[in-house]
């Protein structure tokens, strides 16, 4: 099973953090993502799921439309906030059947990352506004590895799109 990870391109400063926008340099990241890692694998996954906050949003939508995915494939996926668990979405990711495209935040995706790759703490990669992960479940839950075993298939930072 593979999943998609992909953090929210460059947002304007400001509160409510919930309502930060992209600024123009994010909106040329996700135009650009789109048509590199995020085409590749929204051509996998069924569906691109976001956090809810406005620049995850924007992110996808725009992603999406240089991807040319059809719209009807984006949903809000709870817990993709930067400050929720990890671990939740670990373990909905550990059995899921499908592959997934997330688009999200630090540090909930770095550590979601770090976590599904077993790392015992800390970023395993950096994280940067705009990039894009490919993972891939190679074994199911069990007692040792809570969350299956996973494996980094791919990483595309910003500056390579």
């Amino acid at each position: 099973m593979l999943v998609f990870l992909m953090r929210h391109a460059e947002a304007e400063p400001g509160e409510p953090d919930a309502a930060r926008p992209l600024t123009v340099k994010g909106r040329r990241q996700a135009r650009r993502a789109g048509r590199g890692p995020f085409a590749v694998a929204a051509a996998v996954a069924p569906l691109v799921e976001h956090s809810g906050l406005v620049r995850s949003v924007q992110t996808a939508e725009l992603a999406m439309r240089a991807a040319s995915v059809a719209p009807r494939r984006l949903r809000l996926l709870a817990g993709l906030a930067p400050e929720d668990d990890p671990a939740v979405t670990a373990r909905l990711l550990a059995t899921a059947r499908r592959p997934r495209l997330i688009v999200g935040h630090n540090p909930h995706l770095a550590s979601l990352l770090a976590l599904l790759l077993g790392a015992r703490s800390g970023e395993v990669v950096r994280f940067r506004k705009g990039a894009v992960a490919a993972l891939e479940r190679i074994a199911s839950p069990s007692r040792g590895a809570p969350h299956g075993r996973w494996r980094l298939r791919w990483f595309v930072p910003p500056v390579l799109v």
